[in-house]
């Protein structure tokens, strides 16, 4: 009997506890041409303390991962890594990935991602909408990841626009 309790137990913290559900980005491109949705780009390194953070207190929260595995198609990449991208008929790599450890993707620098962690939305027709630079904790990631699947940034075009949003923004995925 205490081993069927332990597997439930075990089972319901499985189910509670959401995770962000990563891909690649050709993994996502391939999705958006079947389903059109969003996609929110998380760059990262491995040896970024603010990635990590993130990952760890920001995207860990159940209810912003339940969300962004339901408006978007998460992708995790690592710009210094080596997964080949096919984006708008073209492909980039990185050719310098053996020759020396640490080398920028083709695919960071075309989407100017200089810092790290950077987040990049893009549309279901996969163009950017906008790349936002640097760590943020829960609250601010909730902000921007419903701001842009309900599409009301397209109302944002002042920073008294921007700072009035935020004042008004109810937040609901917050644990």
């Amino acid at each position: 009997m205490k081993t069927i309790l332990l597997i439930l137990a075990l089972l319901a913290a499985g189910i509670t506890s959401a995770q962000v559900q990563w891909m690649t980005m050709n993994e996502a491109l391939a999705a958006q041409k079947k389903e059109p949705r969003k996609i929110l780009l998380k760059s990262y390194t491995d040896t970024c303390r603010n990635c990590k953070w993130m990952d760890k207190y920001a995207f860990a929260k159940a209810g912003i991962a339940t969300y962004i595995n339901t408006h978007y198609y998460p992708v995790k990449f690592d710009v210094e890594g080596k997964e080949p991208i096919t984006y708008k008929g073209k492909d980039y790599g990185n050719p310098q990935y053996k020759k020396f450890p640490g080398a920028q993707h083709e695919f960071a620098e075309a989407m100017q991602i200089f810092e790290y962690p950077t987040l990049i939305f893009f549309d279901k027709e996969a163009n950017v909408i906008n790349p936002i630079p640097g760590k943020m904790g829960p609250k601010k990631l909730e902000i921007y990841i419903t701001m842009i699947a309900n599409d009301a940034y397209k109302n944002i075009k002042t920073g008294r626009d921007w700072a009035v949003y935020q004042e008004n923004f109810e937040y609901r995925l917050q644990d």
